[in-house]
């Protein structure tokens, strides 16, 4: 008599780990239904007399006999192909409207068609931004814009100080964007009590606030201690209680664990037990970089007098985070892969399609960039790239939506850096082609 053994598993079966084949597809599905609706639309202004531009009903006619030709199985895909193509023709319409008094029909009719040709050109280029077998990384898009990106947000290195002085290095043109990939705005979905003391989290509005008192105390009125790792030198040393006992309750609980971790990502240790000081590793990259002045006191001491700020700090954690990339938290993750995703979108747009694209805002919108950035974010995180877990990026629609909404593309030093890549790939783009 034959029987089949019995499964003596008692934990759900966690997610599948999903590959590049099964994530590039996914990727380029809406991409790929984007582009024939703009060259439809081309091939359609392109065909009609100018003068028959100016009935905006001819072009509503138009488009209802798009949508009855174009009927699709996926209702997903059918229900974004009709938003598509109306936002296509409510936008061709509204730019009629707007400049038919002032510049004649004829050059609307060119406007459009070369606006569309740009747009035709931004989608062929994002459909081509990786290769699907992942041969030849060194020659395709997405990773060269990653690793222009990594260089300055989130370095990699052999050990903290290459990382902080690669940061550091940046920082003068683009500080606002390292600190921006650290500070995601849902922070406040972040677990602050969650006993895996080795995920690092994003910094939150109290956790800048700690860095900001910390920067205060340093550089206003610090103590001096022993150097335990150099004889005859002092460190600069603050009360661990005036740090943290306001923020006890809200950040980091009366448990010693939970300072120890937060100080340590912002270079600091406990000294004496009531003492926060800089630890000897970042002592070396403070003396290197002219945040601690060794000044020689009367009786042979050589003591370290900090000139701390912000950055000085932020950058840290901000190494600490890129070295320590394995363990990063849920938010973090899809805080820096949304950020990088975002950029080289952008990039690319800022690149390919001129100031004056009517089409720009179908681009950015929001429900365009639910559809496609969403799949950029996993491949970015592939080991190729960032090396960030994949796993943890969530694909919750609403989620998608709050994190979209806080992007941060109102920051100017963001449009700096989208201005740079989009420089940066047209040089890669003429590089390549020769």
């Amino acid at each position: 008599m034959s029987y089949k053994k019995k499964s003596t598993r008692t934990t759900k079966a966690g997610r599948k780990r999903e590959k590049w084949t099964d994530i590039l597809p996914r990727y380029l599905t809406f991409i790929s239904h984007m582009r024939p609706i703009l060259r439809e639309t081309r091939r359609i202004i392109a065909d009609l007399d100018a003068d028959l531009l100016l009935d905006t009903e001819i072009l509503d006619n138009i488009r209802a006999e798009e949508e009855k030709r174009n009927i699709r199985k996926v209702r997903a895909l059918s229900e974004f192909s009709a938003m598509y193509r109306t936002n296509v023709y409510e936008i061709i319409k509204d730019f009629i409207v707007k400049y038919r008094d002032s510049i004649p029909i004829i050059d609307i009719k060119d406007y459009i068609i070369d606006f569309l040709y740009e747009s035709v050109d931004a989608l062929n280029l994002l459909r081509h931004i990786t290769n699907p077998d992942e041969s030849n990384l060194e020659n395709t898009y997405l990773y060269v814009l990653v690793k222009f990106l990594e260089d300055k947000l989130f370095p990699r290195g052999a050990n903290l100080s290459i990382i902080y002085d690669k940061l550091l290095k940046a920082s003068n043109e683009f500080y606002e964007c390292q600190r921006h990939i650290l500070q995601s705005h849902t922070y406040y979905r972040e677990k602050v009590h969650n006993p895996d003391l080795f995920q690092i989290p994003g910094i939150s509005p109290k956790v800048y606030q700690i860095i900001n008192n910390i920067t205060s105390l340093f550089n206003l009125d610090p103590n001096f201690g022993e150097y335990p790792e150099r004889e005859s030198a002092e460190l600069p040393m603050i009360l661990k209680s005036e740090v943290f006992l306001p923020y006890v309750d809200s950040i980091a609980n009366a448990e010693e664990e939970s300072i120890d971790a937060l100080a340590e990502r912002i270079g600091l240790r406990q000294l004496n037990e009531i003492f926060l000081a800089p630890n000897h590793d970042f002592v070396e990259i403070l003396i290197n970089h002219n945040f601690l002045n060794e000044i020689k006191q009367q009786d042979g001491t050589i003591r370290l007098f900090p000139q701390f700020s912000n950055e000085t700090l932020v950058i840290y954690y901000l190494a600490f985070t890129s070295q320590r990339r394995g363990f990063l938290s849920k938010e973090l993750i899809n805080w820096i892969s949304m950020n990088f995703a975002f950029l080289i979108y952008m990039g690319i747009l800022k690149w390919k399609l001129s100031d004056e694209n009517i089409f720009y805002n179908i681009f950015k919108d929001l429900q365009t960039n639910e559809k496609v950035l969403p799949y950029l974010m996993k491949l970015i995180c592939f080991p190729n790239y960032l090396g960030l877990d994949k796993m943890k990026i969530r694909d919750s629609i609403q989620y998608r939506k709050e994190i979209f909404n806080f992007i941060g593309s109102t920051i100017d030093n963001l449009k700096e850096l989208i201005e740079e890549i989009a420089i940066y790939s047209e040089k890669f783009d003429k590089e390549r082609k020769k």
